[in-house]
């Protein structure tokens, strides 16, 4: 990841909150009105320095992280792979494994956990494709994939894969519709587009 990806990924997540003019994004940056927000800044900014070696500072802000991850309840490792527009609306005991890989616009709510089944394997965990909203105390455990634009009922244990375009609910998680799920605030720009800016 280069700066100006770094910045698009920020540009992204801001968009997706709702921060789309100049001026309210730079309030929002030195601000950051919502935890989320600046959790999700933060962790950004760590995967940034995490990618390009940069171990100094990349120390200094896990420090600053870690805080944030007992203050606020999230705990997302830098390591994990998370496409642009990720937004956390509501904040508390929020925890991904280390390895999740997630497409772009994912939204997680309170009380998600995404993590590993040892009964299948200590280190494989779930990879998430584009526009999933993943409803409030939900848990992905295993190495399962997700598709695209599939919507994750409040409180479903997911332990099969699931494919695109579903809603599932319950425990363990079943179909009970086909439908895409709802991108709020999805239209921002491209990463090609913003490149050439």
């Amino acid at each position: 990841m280069n700066l100006k990806e770094l910045k698009y990924y920020i540009y992204a997540d801001l968009y997706r909150i709702g921060v789309v003019s100049k001026k309210r994004i730079i309030r929002t940056l030195v601000f950051a009105e919502s935890t989320g927000t600046k959790y999700i800044m933060l962790m950004r900014l760590c995967r940034y320095l995490y990618e390009n070696k940069r171990k100094f500072l990349f120390k200094i802000l896990s420090f600053k992280l870690n805080k944030y991850k007992i203050r606020y309840g999230i705990q997302i490792n830098p390591t994990c792979d998370i496409g642009e527009g990720l937004t956390i609306p509501h904040c508390g005991t929020i925890v991904l494994a280390g390895k999740v890989t997630i497409g772009k616009n994912c939204t997680l709510l309170q009380g998600v956990t995404i993590g590993s089944n040892l009964f299948k394997s200590r280190f494989d965990v779930a990879t998430i494709g584009d526009n999933v909203l993943i409803g409030a105390g939900s848990k992905i455990v295993g190495p399962i994939k997700i598709g695209d634009n599939v919507t994750i009922g409040a409180n479903s244990v997911v332990t099969k894969d699931i494919p695109s375009g579903t809603v599932v609910a319950g425990n363990p998680a079943k179909i009970i519709s086909h439908k895409d799920s709802i991108v709020i605030y999805g239209d921002y720009c491209s990463k090609e587009e913003f490149m050439k800016r």
